[in-house]
């Protein structure tokens, strides 16, 4: 007697983290300096530290970068229905001093999100901003859904901290 399995569809291998975040630097022309490399390094390995560096140096997308890479790397819950990827949860909160640069921050954030939104692990990312400049209407729709990603000033946050389910809103946060 022989049995016949039905043949089951290959699943697509999902792309190396790294080579995803590093094909995009090259595509925007840049060369990661070593510091960047280290600090990837470091994120991948759960260390913690102090990155510093001149204005213009590459210090936010060597923070950024390596949280993406750690973040992708890890393995992602999934619903129920259909195995789809549950709407990413706050994950990371980047504290900037003033909201000038919360705004700035926030458009840097968002470029390699938004080309590579279509990876698997980042589909659902959302990055938004929270300073005195946020709208009430912003507000609210942060209220009812946090971004997965909110930059954030020390004031706003103070007000975030403040609020009875923080424990909870804040509850998934990574880094």
């Amino acid at each position: 007697m022989s049995a016949h399995a039905s043949p089951t569809k290959p699943q697509p291998r999902k792309p190396c983290v790294k080579s995803v975040l590093t094909s995009w630097v090259t595509s925007q022309g840049w060369k990661p300096f070593q510091f960047q490399r280290d600090v990837w390094r470091a994120i991948a390995l759960g260390q913690s530290g102090v990155l510093h560096a001149t204005t213009g140096a590459g210090k936010t997308y060597a923070v950024w970068l390596g949280l993406l890479m750690r973040c992708m790397a890890a393995p992602r819950q999934r619903s129920g229905i259909g195995k789809k990827p549950l709407a990413a949860p706050l994950t990371v909160i980047w504290i900037t001093p003033m909201r000038a640069l919360a705004a700035d921050t926030h458009l840097a954030l968002q470029a390699p999100l938004a080309a590579l939104g279509a990876h698997p692990d980042l589909a659902h990312w959302t990055v938004g901003a929270r300073s005195g400049d946020t709208t009430n209407s912003q507000r609210a729709a942060q209220n009812a859904r946090l971004p997965t990603v909110l930059v954030i000033t020390p004031e706003s946050l103070s007000v975030l901290l403040s609020r009875a389910d923080a424990a909870v809103v804040l509850g998934s946060v990574q880094a």
